[in-house]
């Protein structure tokens, strides 16, 4: 069929995904794995899980109870409702002390429940049951040519018709490159492209997320006149995250079909040849590749990449209506979400819009955290802070409103070139430190201090945003239980990637880390690698700050450096002992200003001070 693009269906994805946090458990029981036949791919966290989900035909996901970053139940509750994977058989492989737990395992959609310490020959039986192991080939022995005339054996039934079902269908007619657009609700349109079309529906590639079942709306650009038809998502193709879904969509129930149906038939039997072609030099039959269409037709440019899935998702919200704010245009992405510009249709103003991201949404745990973020920023009355103003819920869409600052980022001005200069450099790092002194005092930690979570207004008023990571501390607590690694690699403090329990200090050594970088224009360690640069924060030696930037006072850089020990005990123990050094040496600073300027010796450029 023209236009068609192959896809995997559930038969043929023979991979496993072996999920644990311990590395060498991971190792041994991956090496078995392969020994019995399967090809094996590992992750000790979500977010690699899903990465190889993205790239692998993976065919059966093996996850123990508890990974890096989350539960492994909460990890199979989160597949359970993610329709392009849902399918995928998943087996909890836990520890003995977990074996309790059977019941939800297969509530939540669990195919099997197995406890380890356990033989590993019954271990590979029992995912043999699930998963048989593929067909080794010899050496000598090659795969038989295959008769396209035959038809294809019965397959295991995948998701979703296969290929070679709807390539059989002698209706189907190429129709590549046919902009038209789709809308769940009428009123945000999303352009799709169509690759072919027969009696039923037309296949269509697209941004616009959905699933089987769905209902969506056509509006197909006929000459002269807009007609919109009504239809619902009768399959999905989706196997990469970065190219576009391709969706089947029924639509011989809409009396408006047989028009369009009709009108791309008289499309192509009146375009049989290159656009442009005199009538002698067509060709007597109709071809066999792309039929352009006049006025119709668009190309995409040659190189241009598709949008990532997460990306497809923000895009499709804008326009939309969420409550009484309507969302007008995307601005960036955070930890747990992505932030739009957004009006307040009741109070008229411009308002900032954090919507949950889509890969997070339909996670149990990870809404909650975005809630918990919400109700942290509300506790924060602060004017250095971004003020939230509601949180609400439309279409299953989370979101909260918040107080919308223009202007830009501290990462900006780095990204610009602009290394802050001495006083300057020194007001924000005093504001910040009050800021997170306040924080700090509302038992809040923010956990991912970076330059672009501190914005600075079209005013000139630093605040602080983005606290989808933060964690309340628990006063009451014995304070030693290990944390999650969460964070950015660039500015995050040792403790965490020691496994140290995280408190204030570690947020004053991703802010020494943080205007580290904006005072001399590279971050105190850097490498190919997260993993690299995670490791010389915890084994490198800094490089002074002055070192580096030779304008900068020795004073300052032994403020940057005492905040980057790191041994915790080593670093300023609290953000008052910051604020009386970083205020005692403004002062000197704004003597020696003054001293110059009486005696008539020039001033240096703020860049040199």
């Amino acid at each position: 069929g023209g236009g068609e693009k192959s896809i995997i269906t559930m038969s043929e994805k023979s991979d496993i995904l072996l999920i644990n946090r311990d590395r060498d458990f991971l190792g041994a029981m991956a090496g078995f794995l392969q020994q019995a036949g399967y090809t094996v791919h590992t992750a000790m966290d979500m977010h690699r899980s899903l990465l190889a989900l993205t790239s692998n035909p993976v065919g059966l996901i093996i996850c123990d109870n508890i990974l890096e970053d989350i539960s492994g139940y909460d990890f199979l509750r989160f597949l359970k409702n993610d329709p392009i994977r849902d399918s995928i058989p998943f087996v909890l492989f836990v520890p003995i002390n977990d074996q309790g737990r059977a019941f939800k395992a297969f509530e939540l959609g669990a195919a099997d429940f197995l406890v380890y310490p356990m033989e590993l020959e019954d271990f590979v039986s029992r995912i043999a049951e699930i998963l048989p192991p593929p067909a080794k080939a010899t050496e000598n022995q090659s795969e038989p040519e295959k008769n396209p005339d035959e038809p294809p054996s019965a397959p295991t039934p995948p998701l979703v018709p296969s290929l070679e079902e709807r390539r059989n269908d002698d209706r189907t007619t190429p129709l590549p490159n046919l902009h038209i657009d789709l809308s769940r609700d009428g009123l945000v349109w999303i352009p799709g492209v169509i690759k072919n079309f027969s009696h039923s529906g037309i296949f269509i590639e697209t941004s616009l997320l959905g699933k089987a079942g769905v209902s969506l709306k056509i509006k197909v650009p006929f000459p002269g006149e807009i007609v919109i038809a009504q239809g619902n998502i009768k399959h999905v193709e989706f196997d990469d995250f970065d190219r576009p879904v391709g969706i089947g969509v029924h639509l011989s129930e809409d009396p408006l079909w047989e028009k369009i149906y009709g009108f791309f038939e008289s499309v192509i039997s009146s375009s049989p040849g290159t656009k442009g072609q005199a009538d002698h030099e067509k060709p007597a039959s109709k071809p066999s590749g792309t039929i352009l269409l006049p006025d119709l037709l668009l190309h995409t440019p040659d190189g241009a990449q598709p949008p990532s899935y997460e990306v497809r998702f923000y895009q499709s919200l804008t326009g939309k209506e969420l409550d009484n704010y309507k969302v007008v245009s995307f601005v960036g992405s955070g930890t747990m979400g992505g932030v739009f510009k957004g009006l307040d249709s009741v109070l008229e103003r411009l308002v900032a819009l954090k919507v949950i991201s889509y890969e997070l949404s339909s996670q149990e745990t990870f809404r909650e955290l975005f809630i918990k973020e919400a109700r942290f920023i509300s506790k924060l009355d602060h004017p250095n802070i971004a003020r939230i103003y509601s949180i609400g819920i439309t279409n299953d869409i989370l979101y909260y409103a918040m107080e919308f600052i223009s202007g830009g980022t501290l990462a900006d001005l780095i990204e610009n070139g602009t290394n802050l200069n001495t006083l300057k450099g020194l007001d924000y790092l005093l504001t910040i430190c009050q800021t997170l002194d306040f924080v700090w005092k509302k038992n809040i930690i923010h956990r991912d201090i970076k330059p672009e979570n501190i914005l600075i207004n079209d005013k000139g008023v630093l605040k602080i945003v983005d606290f989808g990571v933060a964690k309340a501390v628990d006063v009451d607590g014995d304070g030693n239980m290990p944390e999650a690694i969460v964070g950015s690699p660039l500015y995050m403090a040792p403790d965490p990637i020691w496994g140290q329990p995280v408190d204030h200090r570690s947020d004053i050594y991703s802010l020494g880390a943080t205007f580290y970088h904006a005072f001399c224009g590279h971050p105190p360690f850097d490498g190919p690698t997260p993993k690299e640069v995670l490791l010389k924060h915890m084994n490198d030696t800094l490089v002074p700050l002055k070192q580096r930037n030779p304008k900068i006072s020795p004073h300052l850089s032994k403020i940057i450096e005492k905040m980057l020990a790191k041994n915790q005990k080593e670093r300023y123990q609290n953000y008052q002992e910051i604020v009386n050094d970083l205020k005692a040496f403004r002062v000197k600073v704004l003597q020696a200003k003054k001293q110059k300027a009486g005696t008539g010796i020039p001033i240096a450029s703020a860049r040199q001070q």
